[in-house]
């Protein structure tokens, strides 16, 4: 009799694991879809939040930023100024100049991060482009008393691309190089490479006390600098241009930063 009734037991077991085992079987995975898709849609209106924030505080504090570096423009043109007044105008014209290039970085992050960057492609020439950037960065490299350079070869054919998100990627690679090169060299050079192109950043610096910088970049680093925060833009531009990125320790010093580029973006040629 006992044997009878562990039987029937394990029968009743079984017919009520299969009466409600496939409901809870298919319930199960559904309300794990839908509390992931509420996550998910919880994340995107974060990063809308924050990319609306970010893009009126650049807004917000950019006009005064502005009249700041005017009026310490026209103060430096006084002939009368003295040393230490020279000295002070220079400072505050300096201390505008880093907010404002931290500002727009950061309107620039926000704009990737959100996804609302696109390319915009045209056909330019890169040896015309490493000769604007190197001119535009000829002021951080007096300061920091490095020699800037930059070589292409004399028939360099023209490349179609991006040239303003190009043109940040340069900046922010060469600005890190002279920064880490006081008193060194810094040389910019691009070449045909197969059906792309090659360009290369050499300085003479330490090497670096993280060779992921280039690679990772955590943007919730409070920590983060403006050298940084330029690394990360440059590291996303990368990606939308459709280029790749290496970097190669040199010796005795000095680090080599390879930036390989389509002749087109990839997704130039989609109908």
């Amino acid at each position: 009799m006992q044997s009878v009734t562990q039987a029937e037991s394990r029968g009743s077991t079984l017919r009520d694991a299969d009466r409600d085992g496939p409901d809870a079987q298919v319930g199960e995975p559904q309300e794990h879809s839908a509390a992931l898709e509420q996550e998910i849609r919880k994340l995107q209106l974060m990063a809308e939040y924050r990319a609306a924030f970010l893009a009126r505080l650049a807004h917000e504090l950019r006009t005064p930023l502005t009249s700041i570096l005017g009026f310490s423009e026209i103060l430096l043109g006084q002939e009368e100024l003295s040393e230490a007044q020279r000295g002070f105008c220079e400072r505050i014209q300096n201390s505008a100049q880093q907010l404002q290039s931290s500002l727009n970085q950061l309107s620039d992050l926000s704009r990737l991060e959100a996804g609302q960057s696109e390319l915009h492609r045209e056909e330019f020439s890169l040896a015309h482009l490493l000769r604007e950037s190197c001119e535009g960065l000829a002021r951080l490299a007096q300061k920091q008393n490095a020699e800037l350079r930059w070589q292409t070869a004399e028939d360099l054919p023209m490349i179609v691309s991006d040239r303003l998100k190009l043109g940040q990627v340069l900046y922010n690679f060469l600005a890190y190089a002279i920064t880490r090169s006081p008193g060194a060299q810094v040389v910019v050079t691009a070449e045909k490479d197969g059906h792309g192109f090659l360009l290369k950043i050499e300085d003479e610096g330490e090497a670096p006390a993280d060779s992921t910088a280039f690679v990772e970049f955590d943007s919730s680093n409070r920590r983060a600098g403006s050298s940084e925060l330029g690394l990360a833009i440059a590291r996303q531009n990368i990606d939308l241009l459709g280029a790749t990125l290496s970097f190669q320790i040199r010796q005795p010093r000095g680090l080599q930063v390879s930036i390989h580029l389509p002749p087109v973006p990839a997704d130039a040629t989609r109908p």
